[in-house]
């Protein structure tokens, strides 16, 4: 078992993503998504957390740029955009699709990250069953938000359901905001107020992290 964090989880998902891509395309089918409709749905709400159209972005995850795509059509975005994934044929992709943008195969668990983003964006990256699902998305959040300027936008699917599908992960949106209050910031909102699919239950939800000069602290028992 290779002494890198998560390293063994990421090579598995890195070829998952590299299959789905071999068979789907440049499609959102390719990264997960059921169709375009339902992509678009979870990057508006991504989107709303106040991204002005000047601003530079990190696209943690990205895939082909389908969120680049979304922003420079829908919000008029004209930023600087980064984005991060590990699959090497999608990054490929995405560069020569968006010439003017720049997208980087890289685990910041080994590489890190080189520079500070106003906004850190991550949709459908906690979506897969890992050996520790939970773990490893708090050392993802804290990691990026150390690199965030002025929010992080997230989603994950929620464990309020009506059923678990096999080889995914739902996280209990209660433990991820108190982990963003009492971890990261005070000034954190969780939104689980969308549907993605009509006439579905709400299944998943976003938490938009705010940096202010105040620090986090732990909520004070009754």
């Amino acid at each position: 078992m290779s002494t890198q964090p998560y390293q063994d989880d990421m090579e598995r998902l890195e070829r998952h993503y590299a299959g789905l891509f071999s068979r789907e395309g440049d499609s959102p089918q390719a990264v997960q998504w059921r169709d375009r409709a339902s992509q678009e749905r979870r990057f508006e709400i991504l989107a709303e957390v106040c991204l002005p159209s000047d601003a530079t972005v990190l696209d943690f995850g990205c895939g082909t740029g389908h969120l680049l795509e979304f922003l420079r059509r829908e919000r008029q975005f004209v930023g600087e955009y980064t984005g991060y994934d590990l699959t090497a044929e999608m990054i490929t992709a995405a560069r020569r699709k968006f010439p003017d943008a720049r997208f980087e195969r890289r685990n910041i668990f080994t590489d890190g990250l080189d520079r500070d983003f106003d906004f850190v964006f991550i949709s459908g990256v906690f979506n897969n069953a890992m050996t520790d699902n939970e773990k490893f998305m708090h050392d993802v959040l804290r990691l990026l938000f150390q690199h965030t300027r002025r929010a992080m936008a997230f989603n994950a699917l929620s464990n309020y359901v009506d059923f678990f599908d096999e080889g995914l992960y739902y996280a209990s949106p209660e433990k991820m905001f108190r982990f963003c209050k009492e971890t990261l910031s005070p000034l954190v909102t969780l939104r689980h107020d969308y549907l993605v699919k009509p006439g579905a239950v709400p299944y998943e939800f976003t938490i938009y992290v705010h940096r202010c000069d105040l620090k986090p602290r732990a909520a004070l028992q009754p």
